[in-house]
């Protein structure tokens, strides 16, 4: 069981009971807060400690706070009521301050209205999920004998499960609350701090002890090559390979004199003079204007350039940009739809030319240029809302497309937000190889089934 399961299950069943007497909200919904913060929290923790700085305040707070799992252990005696409860929220509180600073209160705001409970209660239950969750990592800690760079590694490690623990209509706003939009698109690599810098001191000369080198004995061949060369090219008289060249050269020379037309130099290469000797030979009079100029230079079809033309839409939007869209595109389909009042909410279209590299979030080469148009739309539409979600083949296990697919419905979200389209706009999904539109048995079925779907919430 990974740290969100082991976490979850220490705060269900009774002590989720006693935890909605004591704040006074219904059960389901502080299951729902519980797990939400849960996954805030640790995502949270995840970003911190991708820098130094951050993994050094961890394991600070893990260190001087003597967090070892002595308060899990005795997490019920806690959770009698609100007075028993408090010390152990004024630690929790102290904890979110130290390592998500400025997060607090809008990841309790965010919570209080994912699960509809009162604020003051979202911020309690923080409190109390910071606590058992820096307590937990502290005996991992100490377990495992990890360091700030093998504690980082192991959060980092949880990465990988976030969106799959985190409920999915709270995904996109605690990737908003948190920052963590570029964060998790990344792939998942260990990460190694810088070595520290060198501290030089006037004072204290240090002294390196070099390494003997062994001496290594070079031995030398005796032979005389010189000599077996020179023994060698005895056999041959001295004059025999200078006139072997001579011969060589002289008959090249005679054999380009004989077969060289010398007529060809006083002749112009212009197109004039060529039509003229032709007319001499076939009697035939040759309009020079009809030759090409440029024999390099290929012929340009006119109907082919204005087939290429009706390929691409001028389309003038609302908000005054003007684009050039593709005929048939999806952007175009969308731009329409948009713009039709008639049309209603909750169509869906596939986002067509946006690919990726093989298992990555990664666009290929230029395929990113369609989202960059979608964008434009959305700016031109100020009240539509989207919702990403993106598929795969069943090439790889279903847990590892799912998070695939949840890394590229956030790559192609960071765009649009980048764009300046509002993050509350912006809902994705990643649904791994579910919902197959095309046999995966071939490669064009797979293809199909690679894709990314964008649903209008709302116009």
């Amino acid at each position: 069981m990974n740290l969100f399961g082991e976490l979850r299950n220490l705060l269900a069943g009774d002590i989720s009971i006693k935890i909605a007497n004591i704040t006074g909200e219904k059960e389901d919904k502080v299951k729902l807060v519980v797990d939400g913060l849960i996954s805030t929290f640790i995502g949270g923790l995840m970003k911190r400690v991708a820098n130094e700085a951050g993994a050094t305040t961890l394991m600070n707070v893990l260190q001087k706070g003597k967090l070892d799992g002595s308060i899990n252990e005795k997490i019920s005696t806690y959770v009698v009521d609100r007075e028993s409860l408090s010390p152990l929220l004024e630690k929790g509180s102290s904890y979110v301050s130290m390592l998500l600073p400025d997060k607090k209160s809008s990841i309790a705001t965010m919570i209080s209205k994912y699960a509809g409970v009162r604020n003051s209660s979202a911020t309690m239950i923080l409190g109390l999920v910071a606590a058992v969750t820096l307590d937990k990592l502290g005996k991992i800690t100490i377990s495992q004998g990890l360091d700030k760079l093998a504690l980082s590694n192991y959060l980092l490690e949880q990465k990988g499960s976030l969106l799959d623990e985190t409920p999915e209509d709270l995904q996109p706003k605690m990737i908003d609350v948190l920052g963590l939009s570029v964060f998790m698109s990344q792939e998942i690599k260990p990460i190694q701090y810088a070595p520290a810098a060198p501290i030089k001191s006037a004072s204290v000369q240090s002294t390196v002890t070099e390494k003997p080198v062994r001496e290594q004995k070079v031995t030398y061949s005796t032979k005389n090559y010189e000599e077996s060369e020179s023994s060698s090219l005895k056999s041959f008289p001295s004059w025999l390979l200078p006139s072997v060249l001579v011969l060589v050269v002289l008959s090249a020379l005679g054999y380009f004199a004989a077969t060289y037309d010398w007529s060809s130099l006083n002749t112009s290469s212009d197109s004039l003079k060529d039509s003229a000797q032709m007319e001499e030979v076939t009697g035939v009079e040759i309009d020079t204007n009809s030759l090409p100029k440029d024999t390099v230079t290929a012929k340009i079809d006119s109907a082919t350039l204005a087939k290429e033309a009706e390929k691409t839409v001028a389309l003038n939007l609302p908000d005054g940009q003007k684009i050039e869209l593709q005929q048939g595109s999806f952007v175009l389909s969308i731009a329409k739809y948009l713009g039709d009042s008639t049309a209603k909410a909750n169509r869906v279209f596939t986002i067509d030319n946006v690919t990726f590299e093989t298992n990555t979030a990664a666009f290929t080469m230029g395929a990113d240029r369609p989202v960059f148009d979608l964008a434009k739309v959305l700016q031109a539409y100020p009240k539509a809302q989207i919702k990403l979600t993106a598929f795969t083949d069943n090439t790889i296990d279903s847990l590892q497309s799912k998070r695939l697919t949840a890394r590229r419905a956030v790559a192609v979200r960071n765009i649009l937000i980048q764009q300046g389209i509002n993050p509350i706009r912006i809902d994705f999904a990643g649904k791994g190889s579910h919902n197959a539109i095309a046999s995966n048995a071939t490669e064009e079925g797979r293809a199909k089934n690679r894709r990314i779907e964008l649903k209008v919430v709302r116009k």
